[in-house]
């Protein structure tokens, strides 16, 4: 595992191993400094199913079990709410962590679902290796932003990680393969792109987008894989 290292600006370090394997069926999250991760791993591992990550002491700390219904779940996303961590799985169904209490219980969907309408930046958008797109509500249909061509190349050859509001701008995180070189282990860069988004009204409804920066922030073995990660907190 990477971490930020706080101590030094635009740095990384490796962080403790976490005390169960996981594949990217699992999920991840930051609440009050600390990284919760939950699922991908097997269902019997009942002890380190769940875990959290104290970046201060830099250890590891096991959750307690949320029992057999949620562990043997695919995991969909992962929410802070409220100094709380909502979990939700395949079957729509949310489950709620309470750091204070030490306990699981089941959570009410309106609750959840009342507060991700609130994660969007003016209209939805989605990317892929074809580009970035908004939602035009009025056409019921997905349109192009306009003015990233140089964007939409650079992430072409690469896998579309993770979209964020970051203070009303849309951050991009994704990755690609390094081109191998002779004699070495092929790597996989990870950038980070943040882009200023315009709505204009002409003859035709139109997002204008900007590229404010768009940058490698770290470079990983290709065996290296994403956890799903929630970064809002509200």
């Amino acid at each position: 595992m990477k971490v930020r290292n706080e101590g030094v600006k635009n740095a990384w370090r490796k962080a403790p191993s976490m005390r169960a394997a996981r594949e990217k069926a699992a999920v991840a999250g930051v609440l009050d400094e600390r990284i919760y991760v939950m699922g991908g791993c097997k269902a019997e591992e009942t002890a380190n199913w769940a875990e959290v990550y104290d970046t201060k002491t830099q250890t590891w700390e096991a959750l307690p079990d949320p029992g057999a219904e949620l562990r043997s779940s695919l995991l969909k996303t992962i929410r802070m709410i409220k100094g709380k961590v909502y979990v939700e799985n395949s079957e729509k169904k949310h489950y709620v962590y309470d750091p204070k209490e030490g306990k699981w219980d089941v959570a009410a969907n309106a609750l959840v679902n009342d507060q991700r309408r609130r994660c969007h930046i003016d209209v939805l958008y989605s990317c892929s290796t074809q580009g970035c797109f908004w939602y035009d509500r009025e056409s019921k249909e997905w349109r192009k932003v306009r003015r990233l061509e140089a964007f939409d190349t650079n992430v072409r050859d690469g896998v579309i990680i993770a979209l964020a509001n970051y203070c009303g701008k849309l951050l991009i995180l994704w990755d690609k393969i390094e081109k191998p070189r002779r004699g070495q282990c092929r790597n996989k860069n990870i950038w980070c792109s943040g882009i200023n988004l315009e709505r204009r009204n002409g003859d035709e409804d139109e997002v204008w987008g900007t590229v404010e920066w768009a940058s490698v922030v770290l470079t990983v073995p290709s065996s290296y894989v994403f956890l799903r990660y929630e970064v809002n907190s509200v």
